[in-house]
């Protein structure tokens, strides 16, 4: 299993990022270009136990990817799973974890995950795992912003 962290900081007030963060709406706003999110169903309100079944488009491929939240604690985190064999990945948990800081609210993002095709997978993580992740979260904090600061 591996792991991924990032951490950035939104000038907008808690209550504000919680509830940008608390729509699954939000995720369609902020995935960078190539990748796409089309929410297919959301069981709300979103709480422990309920599930999101997504399709992503990266570039012209589609991917299924449905996954359950496991844990919410209102104004603070909320962790997401994938259940086995219902996304792209071997193993994926996501908690999403917020923290009021002096000129704004600081976003926390921590990832298990396990790339699937086992050898290969695990291969592709040390490749490029890292970079992967960074492609993808760092233009979602800069998209974040825009929405949520009102730049």
């Amino acid at each position: 299993m591996s792991y991924y962290e990032t951490s950035f900081i939104v000038n907008a007030p808690l209550d504000k990022v919680w509830a940008f963060h608390d729509d699954p709406i939000g995720l369609t706003k902020i995935m960078p270009f190539p990748l796409k999110v089309v929410l297919e169903q959301v069981d709300r309100p979103v709480q422990a136990g309920s599930r999101i079944l997504m399709k992503w488009w990266f570039g012209p491929l589609p991917v299924r990817w449905n996954i359950t939240v496991r844990e919410k604690v209102a104004m603070r985190h909320f962790t997401d799973v994938q259940p086995a064999g219902e996304g792209p990945f071997a193993m994926w948990e996501h908690t999403h974890a917020f923290e009021p800081v002096a000129n704004g609210t600081r976003v926390i993002e921590r990832i298990h995950y396990e790339f699937p095709f086992g050898v290969l997978g695990k291969f592709v993580d040390r490749l490029m795992g890292s970079l992967i992740f960074k492609l993808m979260f760092a233009p979602r904090a800069v998209i974040m912003r825009k929405y949520l600061e009102g730049k």
